[in-house]
């Protein structure tokens, strides 16, 4: 009998090539506009949401499962017509999703009398953003439904556009302004309609065509802009512009992030300046719409006299001779001049951000950018924590001038953010790079009640005794003033002649001591009190050092109401304070404010995973649910536990592999573009593999999961070494190292999903939507899942949980609907 299409006069279904053709474009756009939209928000936005950019689009692929099982007989029977429209209309929504999207007011600081507005505002929002997802997804579940006995190349071909994806999404942020991302998305979906132009009819290319014209049309006519939030510095910094206060004098942009100079006389901003200080003209530099730093506009170390009255200028009242220098994370040149005023003999500057230095070194050269230009200094565009890990050089002061802001305090929901530099590991590699009796130090904002200050003396503390030094008291300073508190560590303790000139220093610059060996009762608290426990006489920090420092860590730590357990590279989340058992106490506290004062960002992750998993069961579950009697009467419960065990563990082990290949490539951006999108082209060439050896019977995929948890349990334990062997090497040979890695795991991650499609084909067609459907269910919860895991117990176990959940699909594997003997499914086209 004739198929569908051709029934009803329309032209023949396309060849498998043809379908592949499409997928690819299609997914590769998806995986772009994804990987873009989390671009997007960082610039909008305050937050880093990849969690909920992932679940929002995955909620899109579980929902075009829904519409696909109940629309199935009438899309196929559409022929290619459905294919092609849903091909334009899926480019034509990026752009146009994210424009509507700007135009809806969305603020990140909640607001308790504003509550349920922003949060109506947030679901706006993410529903626009979600509406291409929908699309393109069903676009690729279509194009699985008419590939028939070729549904395993085909669904390869998703997996390899994928990969593609990734690729093009890395390019694309180097070389466009991340406004029109969505646009760059949009136009590489329309490729798809290339492989189209000879299966549809001319009643099809006319709806294609028009979608593509209103997409130029709507860009022309309100042209990509990026909403920013009104609380966020870009923000302040547009009405300035506005006011004729401030002008953009350059900017640069790059795959990590888009660099931004103003300059204006209201710009006069120094971390930790003392009062009645003026600090000379300067330059403000915003990285993708923060507050990133200072540039002075001076071209000698005499006009640089302001930098000798800031916080940071203490550890050289401790440094007798012409120190070494590394500025771990440096900007703007204040700490490289403070560094020449004290006749530094070397000044070696770390800045994972290359725009930075292009900025300085070019368009802001004669505007003071000229610092980095300035004999012995040297400045090297990577990831701190790499340059520690695999540096050679030993140096007299190191400054974690990252750290150089104010505390937390504005919701806490930055502390989503991973800093593999400030955990347990990155502060032992700092501590590996000092001389005999150099200094480590940093230098960060007051909060009240502590909670920054006192999680990075526990880091620090746990560093000392992972330097093989038990009694980590005697190797710690810290000393505040009214803004910010100062911490000096070191491997040899601190002596009577260092404890003598900081006493001196403290004297000269009104600072106040919280701690140091040989502390006297009278010096605490003074010259500037502030609260501390009642019946003691230091404060709140001073209490908190003396017991950090102590045989007692452990159990104040876990007392104290916000999370300052030292973080790790397994957990490496330092702006992480949430400790949900204390939001009762804090709330009673801070009254209708506590919103704005508590630190949210694991009860955030926690809110979001609940809001995803309901709007994914109205979307996905409960339509599957109510027409449940299609599915056919046996290996429902089998098809449902499958599914949802390859959509959490293929992407809970994603994750982990990203956070524990950051070491070795030792770029973020870059590490996440090679492993995603390796991976994902590896999982498309076993899910190739995995389609012709299936013999019905699942013996290839038990192998394949016995391989893959075999090779993932070697990579845990051998990742560690590689990263210190390979990390030294050209970045090149780095990426080609990662590749290594994760192609063979990622050719048996390709295995299950093909292998079940391949015999539902032939047992079970009609399940293919529901599969897709619960797949993508379960994916919507593995990214913010994998978050809860890594902040609350670390990704070792969000990798574990993984390996278990692909062990459970083995087993369920035998018990999916099998083909009846004899029968093979359709014919391949």
């Amino acid at each position: 009998m004739a198929p569908p299409s051709e029934q009803q006069g329309l032209p023949k279904l396309l060849q498998p090539r043809q379908l592949a053709a499409v997928v690819i474009s299609v997914s590769a756009a998806l995986l772009c506009f994804e990987i873009c939209l989390m671009r997007l928000l960082l610039v909008a936005g305050w937050h880093h949401f990849a969690s909920l950019v992932i679940s929002v689009a995955l909620l899109g692929f579980g929902a075009s499962g829904t519409l696909l099982w109940w629309r199935r007989a009438q899309l196929l029977a559409q022929g290619n017509a459905t294919l092609a429209l849903l091909v334009a209309a899926t480019a034509f929504s990026m752009p146009a999703c994210w424009q509507l999207a700007q135009h809806v007011t969305v603020e990140s600081r909640l607001l308790p009398v504003l509550l349920w507005r922003q949060l109506a505002g947030w679901l706006v929002y993410w529903a626009l953003l979600g509406l291409p997802f929908l699309l393109g997804a069903s676009t690729i579940g279509l194009a699985l439904l008419h590939a028939r006995a070729a549904i395993a190349r085909v669904y390869a071909a998703n997996l390899i556009g994928s990969a593609a994806g990734v690729v093009a999404a890395a390019a694309a942020m180097s070389l466009v302004p991340p406004a029109w991302l969505p646009a760059l998305s949009g136009a590489l979906a329309t490729l798809g309609l290339l492989a189209l132009r000879h299966g549809t009819s001319s009643r099809v290319r006319f709806p294609c065509a028009l979608a593509l014209a209103s997409m130029v049309a709507l860009l022309a006519a309100d042209p990509p802009r990026i909403h920013v939030d009104p609380y966020k510095h870009s923000a302040y910094v547009q009405r300035l512009e506005a006011q004729a206060s401030a002008k953009r004098v350059a900017v640069v942009h790059g795959p990590r992030a888009s660099v931004e100079a103003f300059s204006g006389d209201v710009f006069h901003d120094m971390p930790f300046l003392s009062m009645g200080i003026s600090p000379p003209a300067m330059i403000s530099l915003l990285v993708d719409g923060h507050r990133a730093g200072s540039l002075l506009r001076i071209d000698d170390a005499d006009a640089a006299h302001v930098v000798d009255r800031t916080l940071m200028a203490l550890p050289y009242a401790l440094i007798r001779f012409q120190p070494r220098v590394l500025l771990l994370g440096e900007l703007g040149g204040a700490n490289i001049w403070l560094a020449k005023r004290h006749e530094a003999s070397a000044i070696t500057v770390v800045q994972p951000l290359e725009a930075v230095f292009d900025l300085l070194r070019g368009p802001l050269r004669e505007l003071g950018g000229a610092v980095l230009t300035l004999p012995r200094v040297n400045a090297l565009a990577t990831h701190p924590r790499h340059f520690v890990d695999h540096s050679r050089e030993h140096f007299d002061l190191i400054q974690l001038v990252s750290l150089e802001s104010s505390a937390a305090g504005s919701g806490g929901v930055g502390g989503l953010a991973q800093d593999h530099l400030i955990t347990v590991e990155g502060m032992s590699a700092c501590l590996a790079r000092l001389t005999e009796r150099g200094v480590l130090t940093a230098c960060r904002g007051i909060q009240s009640p502590p909670r920054d200050n006192l999680k990075l003396l526990a880091t620090l503390a746990a560093a000392l005794r992972d330097r093989g030094i038990t009694d980590p008291a005697p190797h710690v300073i810290t000393v505040r003033d009214y803004l910010g508190v100062c911490t000096l560590v070191r491997l040899q303790p601190w002596q009577a002649g260092d404890i003598a000139r900081l006493r001196a220093a403290c004297a000269e610059r009104q600072l106040t001591p919280v701690w140091f060996p040989g502390i006297e009762q009278h010096e605490l608290n003074r010259p500037d009190a502030l609260p501390g426990p009642p019946g003691e006489p230091g404060d709140w920090f001073h209490h908190g050092a003396r017991r950090l420092l102590s045989a007692d860590a452990e159990r104040f730590v876990a007392a104290w109401p916000f999370d300052i357990r030292p973080p790790t590279d397994r957990r490496p989340y330092f702006l992480d304070f949430c400790r949900l058992a204390s939001l009762n106490e804090l709330r009673a506290a801070f009254g209708d404010l506590w919103l704005t004062r508590v630190e949210l960002a694991f009860a955030f992750v926690l809110a979001a995973t609940l809001v995803v998993a309901v709007v994914g069961a109205l979307l996905t579950l409960l339509p599957l649910a109510l027409r449940r009697g299609r599915l056919p009467p046996g290996g429902r419960a089998a098809t449902f536990g499958y599914a949802a065990a390859i959509g959490l563990g293929y992407l809970l082990l994603e994750i982990t592999l990203l956070s524990e290949l950051h070491h070795l490539i030792g770029d973020p951006v870059i590490a996440a573009a090679v492993t995603i999108g390796a991976l994902l082209a590896a999982s498309g060439l076993g899910g190739l593999h995995a389609a012709r050896l299936d013999s019905g019977r699942g013996v290839p995929l038990a192998r394949a999961v016995i391989g893959l948890v075999a090779i993932a349990l070697v990579l845990h334990t051998a990742l560690p070494a590689l990263s210190g062997w390979g990390g030294a090497a050209p970045l090149v040979l780095r990426c080609a190292i990662a590749i290594a890695v994760v192609a063979p795991l990622g050719w048996l991650m390709g295995f299950p999903m093909p292998s079940a499609l391949a015999r539902l084909e032939r047992a079970a067609p009609e399940l293919i939507p529901w599969v897709w459907g619960i797949n993508g269910f379960a994916s919507v919860l593995a990214a913010p899942l994998a978050t809860i895991i890594g902040m609350a117990w670390g990704f070792d176990v969000a990798g574990a949980a993984a390996l278990a959940l692909y062990l459970v699909a083995a087993a369920l594997f035998a018990h999916l609907p099998a083909p009846s003997p004899g029968v093979t499914g359709p014919p391949e086209r």
